[in-house]
């Protein structure tokens, strides 16, 4: 699985090149910077979204319009990130997910 480590967030694509990994962090940061939002804030509606299911989807911890609107902007950016790559479609394994904080350093 290629790797790429930023500042923010590291994007994981089996089978990516250098080339294409590269592509891939910079049209996802694009997209999501078009958006007003940061890579965290995509990072971090994914996270809900999997708060939220495991809670069975129950209305009452519906996280809302704007947690909505995020997640619409971070399936665009992911999107984006897999055509720049040009893999869209391709079904390969991948994993973006915030950097941890020897990443940091």
């Amino acid at each position: 699985m290629g790797i790429l480590h930023t500042a923010t967030f590291t994007l994981a694509i089996t089978g990516a090149s250098d080339e294409q990994l590269d592509a891939a962090a910079a049209a996802f940061t694009c997209a999501l910077h078009r958006a007003g939002l940061a890579p965290g804030d995509a990072i971090a509606a994914w996270r809900r979204m999997d708060e939220w299911e495991r809670l069975e989807f129950a209305p009452a911890a519906d996280p809302g319009p704007g947690w909505r609107a995020t997640m619409t902007s971070a399936r665009d950016a992911v999107l984006a990130a897999l055509r720049a790559a040009g893999i869209e479609g391709e079904r390969r394994p991948f994993v973006i997910e915030a950097a941890g904080p020897a990443q940091n350093r």
